[in-house]
């Protein structure tokens, strides 16, 4: 029988801006590994969880602290989020409260998603605390992110597409039609899976769509909501922490968009997952996990290692 060879050491909650958010501390058992920079899952939505990444990433506290948490009005971290407080720069301040919460100095920042936003912002703003980036499926430009899935959904048969966008044009996205469409758009984009993991379901259940209607929208192919403008890509050339970006063959943050990030921040890496969509934990797990262990250890942890520069 396999065992986990990290434990929970501490959950609790930790106050921010507006409230306070639901968190759960990993500490492996070495007392080596113990020292290594955590692991920080920022979950995707806006709205979502961290739980699901951690059921799909947890053996990565075997030999790192791993910490998690759930964004202000998200599954573990309750409130009422008003406009006010639905903005990028709140959000982006969140694992900086954690950090200090947990007395720790840096942290490696894994976003999925929306996730990639909070991580590109808190790293331009506190590159001190960071040990390493890793940039997983991240909407890093909301009219990019909308060009792709159009262009995505140019490949569907063309009256999926014609459903879809009428669908829209309409208001009817509550239809079965267009949820057919758009199931099937998932199917090819989201989670290839055949069979769907119980955590790419239970995430879901979790997930508070009032958050994401509101800061995005109700659909992918068009954005209605607070993040209208967001654009990460001319400032991604400031980052400087090693850092690595991934994502599935067919995910909705295309390939393509992750190579043309990957040449504004210099020595970044890019791992493509073969066959897997938007859930490219789950989807290619054991490809995903491989490549993200690679970079802690090549890019991180050797980093990390390296003397400090002489001071002049």
């Amino acid at each position: 029988m396999a065992i986990n060879k990290h434990s929970l050491e501490r959950a609790g909650m930790c106050k921010v801006d507006g409230g306070e958010v639901g968190y759960r501390y990993y500490e492996p058992h070495n007392e080596a590994y113990k020292k290594r920079a955590p692991l920080m899952l920022i979950h995707g939505g806006p709205g979502g969880s961290h739980i699901g990444m951690y059921d799909a990433l947890n053996k990565l506290a075997d030999t790192r602290p791993v910490i998690g948490y759930d964004q202000l009005g998200s599954y573990l971290s309750p409130a009422k989020v008003t406009t006010s407080l639905m903005q990028v720069e709140r959000f982006a301040e969140e694992p900086r409260y954690l950090l200090d919460h947990l007395n720790v100095d840096k942290a490696v920042l894994l976003g999925h998603s929306w996730g990639g936003v909070i991580i590109g912002e808190f790293a331009l703003k506190y590159p001190d605390r960071v040990a390493g980036l890793v940039f997983s499926a991240p909407l890093l430009s909301t009219q990019r992110w909308v060009d792709d899935c159009n262009g995505l959904l140019a490949q569907l048969p063309l009256e999926m597409q014609k459903t879809i966008r009428e669908c829209e044009a309409n208001g009817t996205t509550d239809s079965d039609a267009y949820k057919a469409a758009d199931e099937f758009f998932g199917k090819r984009h989201f989670c290839r899976a055949s069979r769907k993991p119980s955590s790419v379901a239970a995430s879901a259940k979790r997930s508070n769509r009032e958050i994401y209607n509101k800061m995005w929208g109700p659909s992918e192919f068009t954005h209605s909501g607070t993040l209208g403008d967001y654009d990460l890509f001319p400032r991604l050339h400031q980052i400087t922490a090693p850092t690595m970006f991934i994502c599935g063959e067919y995910d909705t943050a295309t390939p393509a968009t992750m190579k043309d990030a990957q040449a504004e921040v210099q020595g970044a890496k890019l791992h493509v997952v073969p066959n897997a969509g938007h859930a490219c934990i789950t989807d290619g797990y054991k490809n995903y996990t491989t490549a993200l262990k690679s970079f802690l250890k090549d890019d991180v942890d050797a980093q990390a290692a390296k003397p400090p520069a002489p001071k002049l």
